[in-house]
């Protein structure tokens, strides 16, 4: 059976939850554009309620785009709704458009790097290149699936972040999530998940201190025992909150907002060098992957946001004076004002 496996499949049932990012990334946007711009500068009629809608979307690090296909299927009645997703590996950009995104016209795919694909604060039209061509300004950036921690050195990080400004609109975020908590440090920490047809194992070899870097790997065990044994590997920096918002605001975003689910799971980890193939827990990673048939239930009093992408439950806004919880999930989130708003 692993012989035979789709690990992308995997991967995306394991992993990813699309209907859940795209409801956040709504409410989070509807919530931010009414602070910052007020409902006199909404679009749409009255029965949005003041919302100032969002319709484009770009993904980078997309991989194979789920999120893009679900950002145009979630709302597809909605004029101008177009995703443009951004990844330097053209084996995955083609797998995603091969098996995710197939023929629908509203998402267009770019195989290149994301430091150099879109616009730049000198684009006068806001568009850039690429084997897919030109990327208008979008409403929305996600980096997601920890993708910032890949840039290892401070200064690339800054440079993505300052592209990422200029590939904005007028009124733009920017939105990264992260990990972090306590849990983070800790050497192996192993989660076991048991879909059905598959368990998936996710696995934290260890935390080099000196250089705030983490190894990963996901590995997929079948119904027959077969395993695709560490088939999805990553060696992460580790940023903290406080560092990415540093990071925007030196970039040259106007304000940063954080939305944090956190959890206390040390009684449910499992810690040390047990053999992954014997566990059985249900416990879940830092994504994981039940599906949400529900209705759109409210964060808090103050957004209408969806539930969170994996266990952790509701996002929240952050506020000042937080101690460290024993693991966390966040959005940090770029906002981009249009100059006249600009203070």
């Amino acid at each position: 059976m692993a012989e035979a496996a789709d690990k992308h499949q995997l991967y995306m049932q394991a992993v990813q939850q699309p209907r859940k990012e795209v409801r956040n990334l709504e409410a989070i946007y509807h919530t931010l554009s009414t602070r910052h711009l007020g409902r006199s500068a909404s679009l749409g009629d009255d029965s949005n309620q003041g919302r100032r809608s969002a319709t484009v979307l770009r993904e980078d690090f997309c991989g194979t785009a789920v999120l893009c296909a679900e950002w145009v299927r979630a709302r597809a009645a909605a004029t101008g709704r177009r995703a443009y997703g951004v990844d330097i590996d053209p084996a995955v950009i083609q797998y995603g458009r091969d098996h995710v995104v197939g023929s629908d016209d509203r998402v267009q795919l770019v195989c290149g790097d994301v430091l150099d694909v879109g616009s730049t604060d000198d684009d006068d039209d806001g568009s850039g290149g690429g084997d897919g061509g030109a990327i208008p300004r979008a409403d929305i950036i996600a980096a997601f699936n920890f993708s910032v921690f890949y840039f290892w050195q401070r200064r690339d990080l800054v440079r993505y972040l300052r592209h990422s400004l200029g590939n904005l609109g007028d009124f733009g975020l920017l939105f990264c999530d992260v990990f972090g908590g306590a849990e983070a440090t800790h050497p192996q920490v192993r989660r076991v998940r048991d879909l059905g047809s598959f368990k998936y194992l996710f696995r934290q070899h260890g935390f080099d201190l000196a250089t705030n870097t983490v190894k990963l790997s996901l590995s997929f065990k079948m119904k027959d025992g077969s395993m695709l044994s560490d088939c999805f590997t990553y060696k992460f920096r580790i940023y903290s909150i406080c560092d990415l918002k540093e990071a925007m605001l030196e970039a040259g975003f106007d304000h940063v907002s954080v939305w944090i689910s956190t959890k206390d799971d040390r009684d449910d980890r499992q810690d040390g060098d047990e053999d992954e193939e014997d566990g059985d827990d249900d416990d879940d990673d830092d994504n994981g992957s039940d599906d949400d048939n529900g209705s759109d239930d409210g964060r808090n009093g103050e957004s209408d946001a969806g539930r969170a992408s994996n266990d952790f439950g509701a996002f929240a806004e952050m506020r000042a004076g937080m101690g460290m919880p024993d693991a966390f999930n966040a959005y940090v989130v770029g906002i981009k004002l249009p100059r006249t708003t600009r203070s």
